[in-house]
């Protein structure tokens, strides 16, 4: 029997992964789950989201788009979880790509060019369903903020 511990030690990139696409065949709204670029050798899982489903209330979108990435590293696992739909792309890194905003940080970007917006998000797990389940918690609010 394996556990997930921190770092999540134990697990395969794929064992990982299964369990993320397991999780999100329960999310709200959600159809077409999917590796990508293959499920022999998975990099990402990727999810097709109804928002009026997923958020049960009417927004002014139809669809959106979920992909969850996990690669773990023997130091810190490196993690993303980003939505992306007509009007945005945001999500949660876990990242060596902006230290200045720790160990995570939340990223929004518009279509419009303006420069991406990043704060720090004190998500400070290492299992990718536990990261995911963070991330999963926050997001509804998120996509709302863009409603305008």
């Amino acid at each position: 029997m394996v556990l997930f511990l921190a770092g999540g030690s134990g697990y395969t990139r794929r064992q990982g992964l299964r369990r993320v696409k397991e999780r999100l065949e329960n999310l709200p709204g959600a159809s077409n789950i999917r590796y990508e670029p293959s499920a022999i050798k998975p990099t990402a899982v990727v999810v097709d989201v109804d928002i009026e489903m997923f958020l049960e209330e009417p927004f002014p979108r139809d669809t959106g788009r979920l992909e969850v990435v996990w690669r773990p590293r023997e130091a810190t696992d490196i993690q993303r979880v980003q939505w992306i739909d007509d009007a945005v792309s945001l999500g949660w890194h876990k990242d060596r790509d902006h230290s200045d905003l720790g160990t995570t940080h939340f990223q929004r970007e518009t279509g419009d060019g303006a420069t991406p917006h990043r704060e720090p998000a004190h998500i400070e797990v290492e299992a990718p369903v536990s990261f995911l389940e963070i991330c999963l918690d926050r997001l509804p609010d998120r996509i709302r903020e863009t409603s305008d």
